[in-house]
């Protein structure tokens, strides 16, 4: 079995990811994927003007002249940076999670197969090995559940930071013992 790593994907020049692709579906007016649709998705992102600017390829004398041409930019500009981020902000969030979640159990499947099937792991694979059979557990597979449903076991709405801090004092009360 073979996992691509960010080391061997080549990044083709005005392709873009599924989060830009998103960002730029709510943006009609730049759906063709130029470069004022890959700024205005960056900053939809939750990117600033300056990070959107480098992040795009693009030149801030652009978004400027942009800015003066009076074809709606500067009001999807705005957009971009009140309610289509606020209205976004949640789904990119959990689309960069879930995309990059799946990466690390793949890369977890990857190493966990090797080792079953008893063939020599290097050294930083047996060391990652090590870290990540901490995570194979009951609570890791009832978190993740509640993640990927949504709620928890009460019904509620899955919460995230509760999560998160649950997940610290646990760690805190195991290092104390």
């Amino acid at each position: 079995m073979s996992i691509e790593t960010s080391s061997d994907i080549e990044t083709v020049e005005g392709s873009i990811t599924p989060t830009e692709g998103i960002a730029q579906s709510l943006i009609n007016y730049y759906a063709d994927g130029g470069k004022k649709a890959r700024y205005l998705s960056y900053l939809v992102a939750g990117f600033s003007t300056m990070e959107s600017v480098t992040l795009a390829k693009v030149h801030l004398k652009s978004v400027k002249r942009w800015r003066e041409e009076g074809d709606g930019f500067c009001e999807l500009e705005k957009k971009a940076l009140g309610d289509l981020r606020r209205e976004l902000s949640n789904q990119l969030i959990d689309i960069e999670f879930t995309r990059n979640f799946r990466l690390v159990l793949a890369k977890d499947f990857q190493i966990l197969f090797k080792d079953a099937q008893e063939k020599t792991l290097t050294e930083k694979e047996q060391e990652y090995l090590l870290v990540i059979r901490k995570f194979y557990t009951p609570e890791q597979l009832t978190r993740i559940r509640q993640l990927v449903s949504g709620k928890d076991n009460s019904g509620e709405a899955f919460d995230f930071t509760k999560t998160v801090l649950t997940i610290r004092l646990e760690r805190e009360e195991k290092s104390i013992r």
